[in-house]
């Protein structure tokens, strides 16, 4: 999947029906649940977006989801590292 926006946007949007639930909650769950993360700094301008955020608090994401996620990211989370 390296290099194919289109595939990871439609495997993204797969998984926000599967899960439904917004995106930034979705995003923030996920960010959230990563050992190497020690604090979410969250933005919002309007009361929606920071409801959505901050719904991910009471969240726990599944390891399979997770997982699923890592996998789609991995490629921009290694920045340069690979090139």
């Amino acid at each position: 999947m390296p290099g194919d926006g289109r595939s990871r946007d439609e495997t993204l949007s797969r998984l926000k029906a599967r899960v439904r639930m917004p995106i930034p909650t979705l995003s923030v769950t996920w960010i959230i649940a990563s050992p190497v993360i020690t604090s979410v700094i969250l933005g919002a301008s309007r009361h929606a977006q920071l409801r959505d955020t901050l719904a991910a608090a009471d969240l726990v994401l599944p390891s399979d989801l997770k997982a699923r996620l890592n996998d789609i990211t991995a490629e921009y989370r290694r920045g340069d590292a690979g090139r």
